[in-house]
């Protein structure tokens, strides 16, 4: 009995009310709440507390602010006491306007963070945006035809590869590496992927067999990136598609801890082993990263040209 009146005081306030009201939206600040309610922050902290420490609602920071919002697993008996307590207060013109205060606050709010982004949305984080989701909508609309994956690692990109491919060829000089990927694709269903143990300086691949050839951050671990890359116009059909991406020359040592072979490219360089195939390869630098010590990616795409292959210029040693 001491519980069950002590549930029942705790909804009786009506601030108490009208708070768990907003929190059952979403979840907001103390701040937020302030305005939306037009009460003191002492007063709003205080009842917060209240329902915090009952098991009502819990609070989870974001940067130098906290989020309340209603608790999933809210005692049993608590939680029907506040669904019962709502029912019964819903139509309470009170709640009504906090409700209709709380629209124009989310209007408010999502205007001034548009604006306040304008120009940094690079760096910001906004619900859906990622890399990862962005990757994978644009992998949707990909079209790769005959695709070779040279230095593939565990297939993790092979989810976003299949799709737009005919077939996908992943190879990797890595026993460890092809056996996981195998793994993988099996897993994930992807029927249209073979998985092969091979260096990229002798492709298993017929020539002129290949739509489209990737390296994605596996050039730096080659021995001999211009054979690698001459193998890859090797393979590459009349009009097909080499797409590398790898790292700007740099003097980092913690590249070795990567296992890295080569201390990123030249541009000059990746356009010399690529010559042989191709005539006007474009090569593209990213923004250096935020962490240190800053690694810059570099990305070659390059198309092969009708005509012939001549042998490559050995790039050991670089």
């Amino acid at each position: 009995m001491p519980a069950c009146a002590g549930q029942l005081r705790l909804l009786a306030d009506e601030t108490r009310l009208r708070l768990l009201h907003l929190l059952e939206r979403e979840p907001l600040t103390v701040a937020e709440l302030t305005e939306i309610l037009d009460l003191g922050q002492s007063s709003i902290s205080g009842h917060l507390a209240k329902l915090k420490q009952a098991g009502l609602v819990h609070d989870v920071a974001e940067g130098s602010a906290h989020r309340y919002r209603l608790r999933d697993d809210a005692p049993a008996g608590l939680r029907g006491a506040w669904l019962a307590a709502r029912q019964l207060s819903l139509g309470d013109p009170a709640i009504a306007a906090d409700l209709a205060a709380l629209e124009r606050h989310r209007a408010t709010s999502g205007r001034d963070w548009v604006s306040r982004v304008a120009g940094l949305l690079h760096r910001e984080y906004a619900p859906g945006r990622s890399w990862d989701s962005l990757a994978h909508a644009f992998a949707a609309v990909g079209r790769f035809g005959r695709c070779c994956d040279v230095g593939a690692g565990d297939g993790a990109l092979a989810a976003l590869l299949a799709g737009g491919s005919s077939e996908l060829t992943c190879v990797d000089p890595s026993p460890a590496m092809v056996a996981a990927g195998r793994t993988r694709c099996t897993d994930e269903g992807l029927a249209n992927v073979r998985w092969v143990e091979a260096g990229g300086e002798k492709l298993p691949l017929h020539d002129a067999s290949q739509d489209t050839v990737l390296l994605l951050q596996s050039l730096q671990y080659v021995e001999d990136p211009a054979a690698v890359l001459h193998e890859c116009g090797r393979v590459l059909v009349p009009g097909g598609r080499l797409l590398v991406l790898t790292l700007a020359t740099h003097d980092h040592a913690e590249a070795a801890r990567y296992g890295h072979r080569h201390k990123g490219f030249r541009d000059a360089d990746l356009r010399a082993w690529v010559r042989p195939w191709c005539q006007r390869p474009r090569l593209t630098h990213l923004p250096p990263e935020s962490r240190a010590p800053r690694f810059q990616t570099l990305i070659l795409s390059a198309d092969k040209a009708a005509s012939s292959l001549q042998p490559p210029a050995s790039s050991r040693g670089n």
